[in-house]
């Protein structure tokens, strides 16, 4: 039997440096694809910050409702990890678990899943080295972020409802993220959660486009406060799911949730995480 990890531990978080004075002048960015020769890959810097303290989310006693996270149990059983290898395995049988899984645990009428996403961390995360197993695959996000803005939002309601957005908009609607391990207790690259009651949004809130070859995306990263609180889950099992907040038609983005992996380093075992995130608009 694995022993379970302590209550608390030290991690390294990026957060964005603060004194770019290029960003005066110039929108940050940052690309998602190799950059045209001469051209940065992004106009603006990340810096690691040891000694961070993990709180144990399992025992913290707070609410979703007032901090925008938690832990849900979801049916897993017959669910092995090669099963997300298949798309369509996951939109006929996933996903519908998931739904049930998400109404259950927030008390939601409906639930509206745009966007899902498998990481699978290569050996040598964070470096990457040409040829080895799972070399293109999506990896563990370090840097401290939120997934949209407001403005991002916005558009996000026109492209999923169309006509039917302002219908959509008269009920009140929250937008989602749910994460989980393929396999489990999850000890390498757990996902870390800043509690938005710890985050100062006009000084600690920094805009980005997230520049892809066909689209970008404007989303938050974060600046360092000391006064942050940061949670995690240790040994967060494949029959357990993080929901966390991006944004409540009520209160905005008060209850956003900042997130990002993280090192657990001696902590750390087992095999490379392999991970699915969710994104969801859900409705009450």
């Amino acid at each position: 039997m694995i022993a379970q990890i302590s209550d608390s531990v030290a991690a390294t978080i990026r957060y964005v440096r603060r004194d770019n004075e290029r960003l005066a002048t110039e929108k940050p960015y940052i690309l998602h694809y190799a950059a045209p020769p001469g051209f940065p890959q992004n106009n603006f810097a990340i810096d690691s910050f040891p000694g961070i303290e993990m709180h144990n989310l399992r025992t913290a006693g707070i609410s979703y409702h007032e901090h925008g996270m938690m832990i849900a149990s979801l049916d897993s059983s017959g669910m092995q990890p090669k099963d997300f290898d298949d798309d369509e395995w996951i939109e006929r049988v996933y996903l519908p678990e998931l739904h049930r899984c998400i109404c259950r645990a927030l008390g939601a009428q409906d639930v509206t899943i745009f966007d899902w996403m498998l990481r699978k961390r290569a050996k040598s995360f964070p470096s990457r080295n040409v040829g080895e197993e799972y070399e293109e695959a999506a990896q563990p996000s370090l840097s401290a972020h939120i997934d949209y803005t407001t403005a991002e939002l916005d558009g996000r309601l026109d492209k999923y409802f169309g006509e039917d957005k302002e219908k959509a908009m008269k009920r009140r609607y929250q937008v989602i993220n749910i994460w989980k391990p393929l396999s489990g207790p999850c000890r390498d690259y757990p996902m870390a959660y800043l509690d938005p009651k710890s985050v100062d949004q006009k000084r600690d809130l920094f805009v980005v486009d997230e520049v892809f070859p066909t689209v970008a995306n404007e989303v938050f990263q974060v600046y360092y406060n000391p006064d942050h609180k940061w949670y995690y889950v240790p040994d967060q099992l494949d029959s357990e799911v993080a929901i966390f907040n991006a944004f409540d038609s009520e209160k905005g983005q008060d209850i956003a949730v900042p997130h990002c992996s993280f090192d657990l380093g001696e902590a750390g075992s087992g095999i490379p995480r392999q991970s699915i995130e969710v994104r969801a608009f859900v409705f009450y």
